[in-house]
């Protein structure tokens, strides 16, 4: 029980820590909201990206691709993103927060949370199944997130701007530059992937530091009936669902937190601009991420926790 107990501690303790940095940081006035997008425009272009590639092009090939994770994953998500397709419709007439919510319920803050928890609890390299998962995981949550919004604003979808958003999106970029390094058998010269590495080592603490110093409880209470059931979505029914289907099935050790991380992570930062962007509820997507980065610390703690104990992970 005890080491069940440090386990869970590992993961959410640098997570708390670091956003607890940013949070003192505003509060102090060392750095402002305005200031710190300007930050997550350079996090979501340059180093989310790096990540990604880094991973990607470190991963070991040699015992194929995880079949089973990826199958089970791509249909939970269809599910997932059927779901949220529909019931948000049931709480609201206003497509800007409907589609907000069901944004927020398809979406979760995968990379980050994973690379930081898996890392947390087998040490640091040792991300492989979370990166392979990414590559499925991250073009289906954004295609999923851009018809939901679309489909709020305008009622209905237009594939090829759908099209064009995909692939002009960082992370994407990112993991497809990965994939061809890899595939061509490159080798990157010391100097380039030393600069590679540091960037790629650097994203997990600045980007939780930057959650941290956008964290704002007074703004979060404007909307609370939507709110609530946008968080209670997002946090309580997706991993209540989907984390008892994955341990039916079988995964364990680096395959489950792989797939806790897809399905109990909080709404994902990017959230919030693709919001404003595609002229949906930007305060309300911002309201998501907060309370759920937040609650996220102590139910990342709690199923890490459960599982660990079981001998699951």
């Amino acid at each position: 029980m005890s080491e069940s107990f440090y386990a869970a501690v590992r993961v959410v303790t640098p997570l708390m820590l670091l956003m607890a940095v940013g949070w003192f940081s505003r509060v102090r006035k060392w750095i402002d909201r305005p200031t710190m997008k300007t930050y997550d425009r350079i996090i979501f272009k340059v180093f989310m990206p790096v990540l990604l590639f880094k991973n990607i092009y470190d991963m070991d090939y040699s015992h194929g691709l995880a079949w089973k994770e990826l199958i089970f994953v791509a249909v939970c998500l269809m599910i997932n993103f059927a779901f949220s397709m529909t019931f948000p419709k049931l709480l609201t007439k206003d497509g800007r927060k409907y589609s907000v919510i069901g944004q927020a319920t398809v979406r979760g803050n995968y990379i980050l949370f994973g690379i930081a928890v898996c890392e947390a609890l087998y040490g640091e390299g040792n991300t492989g199944m979370v990166v392979m998962l990414g590559v499925l995981v991250i073009p289906a949550i954004n295609i999923f997130s851009a018809i939901i919004l679309e489909a709020g604003r305008s009622k209905q979808a237009n594939i090829l701007q759908l099209f064009l958003a995909i692939f002009k999106n960082p992370m994407i970029i990112g993991a497809i530059m990965g994939f061809i390094v890899k595939g061509l058998g490159v080798t990157i010269p010391a100097p380039v992937w030393y600069v590679i590495r540091n960037i790629a080592n650097s994203t997990t603490t600045i980007s939780f530091i930057s959650l941290g110093v956008g964290l704002d409880m007074a703004q979060a209470l404007n909307d609370k009936r939507l709110l609530l059931w946008g968080v209670f979505l997002r946090m309580v029914i997706v991993p209540l669902v989907f984390m008892p289907l994955s341990v039916l099935v079988g995964f364990r050790e680096q395959s489950l937190c792989a797939m806790m991380v897809v399905f109990a992570a909080p709404s994902a930062v990017a959230s919030y601009p693709m919001a404003v962007a595609m002229g949906a509820d930007g305060q309300l997507a911002g309201q998501l991420v907060c309370v759920t980065t937040i609650l996220s610390v102590f139910t990342i703690f709690i199923w890490t926790f459960g599982l660990h104990s079981l001998g699951m992970m």
